[in-house]
């Protein structure tokens, strides 16, 4: 240190600080220093250390393109916090008038450079190997060590991408800066730059980004549910919504609709899995699209209709389903209780986006819960008007989003409210996949028995209304003490959907804490804002993982139906063979 009078270090030796001079600059030559100009120190240790977690294990194994990605957020991350806390460190050594001897400062540099190095030979030979562990647990086929080399490509390109538009948003920001300081005295300048800076960035966010967002999300979709799935040919039976003898007609239903009812089991499928002797029904679907009616009201009103038409409450069973953003049902849920009552069964949802589940999540996330509601209490109404001797058993059924919607009639204040309703007004839920914003299964998780994980909630409260499963071996065993009616959760404890939040940035998420989950690593650790940047990478590969790992439940629909009800003389080995069936069926198809 030198002593006080003397002048200050240069600052690009540790941090980069705005110019704040009156110097005459062109527009081109400014930009061009601000994308070109050396990194500050501060800004480069920060980007290591962010890279160097940003391997780390976490909820599920990334792909070289995914990791590039997320190393690319942190890395850009990490620049921007280690440049801030670099002004800080300058700003206090310039108001002391102290200076950091020219020796300290190249020692700095050379272990920064030392650092980089080391930390770079240890990543590239780390983290193909705990992405191999890591994929061991959720049963995916190793990764060669080479797929370190476009990873690190990615990372270059996409911090490229993303460090030079933060650039260009720094730069905009210092020449505000420098307009203000021309005309007005510097405390002045500051809050008029910051105010200018937090209006605009507003501004664009919500009327430019956002908006845009939503007017291409809307176009594109919008176009899309026009459409029909190759290979989906309208129906002609009658106990299907869209045939020729429906009240809702095809060209209405939307394009996941159309492939909801035309893909209802057929006859021949029941008969390849329970024999030619079995008496079968013909399933019935029905569905009424969101251009079948003017509102919700109207489509509930219109499925009830249809319900009765096609004769559904005299089947064994009536599943009212709530559909993704898309207004897709899962086929594999589906199939797995028409199978299971050998096509007595009746499915019913109705249409109230035609966004993918993420967009909608993002736009409008609370859109499938009043459809929920809607759909099931006409049903319910139209059910109870029955005898109770003569009523098929009531169902409700809701995957990912649609666990959201599936769940809004039967909220209360508490997990014991909330289950109460569920049992007092259904034969049994099914709910798989739930995203983190669902009622109930959020006071579930939060009321659940002391020592039991998030990842498990154990309820007891004066009675066991509710299950969560969360390994396909145990949906195959049947717990015959559990008396109905039942509700099921399938959730995969490295299945991100359910616990993704921005808290995940600045607090530890539970599946990172103790017990860790059969098939999170062991080496998992939570590091702020790494882990919210890594759980976005999570979600992406959630929908591609394994079965019965991450998003993908869909073989274990037929355990956890079996769980919830099934037919008499059903036994545990009836599960098995009919998991086995529906495996082999989608392997073929």
């Amino acid at each position: 240190m030198s002593s006080p009078g003397a002048l200050p270090v240069d600052a690009d030796h540790v941090l980069e600080r705005p110019d704040l001079t009156n110097a005459p600059r062109s527009v081109v030559g400014s930009l061009r220093g601000a994308l070109v100009h050396r990194p500050p120190f501060a800004g480069l240790a920060g980007a290591l250390v962010c890279w160097w977690f940003s391997l780390w294990p976490s909820m599920l194994p990334r792909s070289w393109i995914v990791q590039g990605a997320v190393s690319a957020v942190c890395v850009v991350v990490g620049y921007g916090i280690g440049t801030f806390i670099g002004w800080l460190v300058q700003v206090s050594l310039d108001r002391r008038h102290w200076q950091l001897d020219p020796r300290v400062r190249r020692a700095a540099w050379v272990t920064l450079g030392a650092a980089a190095m080391v930390a770079a030979a240890a990543g590239v030979v780390l983290w193909p190997r705990w992405q191999n562990s890591q994929r061991g647990l959720v049963e995916l086929p190793r990764i060669s060590a080479l797929q370190v080399v476009p990873a690190v490509a990615a990372t270059a390109a996409f911090i490229g991408v993303v460090g030079m538009g933060f650039r260009v948003v720094w730069w905009l920001i210092r020449s505000i800066d420098r307009w203000f300081n021309r005309r007005v005295s510097g405390a002045s300048a500051v809050v008029l730059t910051a105010v200018v800076v937090t209006v605009a960035a507003q501004l664009v966010v919500r009327h430019v980004v956002w908006d845009s967002f939503r007017s291409w999300a809307n176009n594109v979709y919008s176009s899309s549910d026009r459409g029909t799935d190759d290979g989906i040919i309208r129906p002609t039976t009658p106990n299907v919504s869209g045939s020729p003898a429906s009240l809702v007609r095809w060209g209405t239903i939307g394009r996941q609709g159309r492939g909801f009812v035309a893909g209802a089991t057929t006859r021949a499928e029941l008969r390849a899995f329970r024999g030619a002797a079995a008496t079968l029904e013909a399933p019935v679907r029905v569905y009424v699209g969101s251009r079948s009616a003017s509102s919700l009201d109207e489509q509930a009103a219109l499925a009830v209709r249809e319900l009765e038409r096609t004769g559904a409450f005299d089947r064994a069973v009536l599943v009212v389903a709530t559909a993704t953003g898309t207004g897709w049902i899962d086929p594999d849920a589906a199939k797995a209780i028409e199978q299971l009552y050998g096509g007595d069964s009746a499915i019913v949802s109705i249409q109230y986006s035609y966004l993918p589940s993420w967009v909608a999540f993002l736009i409008d996330r609370k859109a499938s819960a009043p459809a929920g509601s809607v759909l099931f209490n006409a049903v319910y109404q139209a059910w109870t008007r029955r005898p109770a001797t003569a009523r098929p058993k009531l169902l409700v059924f809701g995957e990912s989003l649609g666990s959201y919607g599936a769940e809004a009639a039967f909220a209360g204040f508490d997990a014991r409210t909330s289950l109460a309703n569920l049992v007092a007004r259904t034969n049994g839920a099914l709910f798989a996949g739930p995203v983190s914003t669902n009622v109930i299964w959020g006071e579930l998780v939060r009321e659940r028995a002391a020592g039991s994980p998030a990842w498990r909630p154990v309820f007891h409260q004066g009675f066991e209304a509710a299950h969560v499963f969360t390994r396909s071996a145990d949906l195959v065993r049947r717990d015959t003490t559990w008396a109905e009616p039942r509700v099921v959760y399938l959730v995969y404890p490295s299945d991100p959907v359910p616990v993704l939040g921005l808290k995940t940035l600045w607090s530890p998420p539970a599946w990172t804490q103790e017990p860790k989950a059969y098939d999170i690593p062991d080496r998992v650790r939570w590091f702020p804002i790494i882990t919210g940047v890594q759980s976005v990478g999570d979600l992406v590969n959630g929908f591609y993982a394994a079965p019965g790992h991450g998003h993908n439940y869909n073989l274990d629909f037929v355990g956890g139906w079996a769980n919830v009800t099934s037919p008499d003389g059903w036994t545990d080995r009836d599960t098995a063979r009919l998991r086995s069936f529906l495996a082999e069926s989608r392997r073929s198809s």
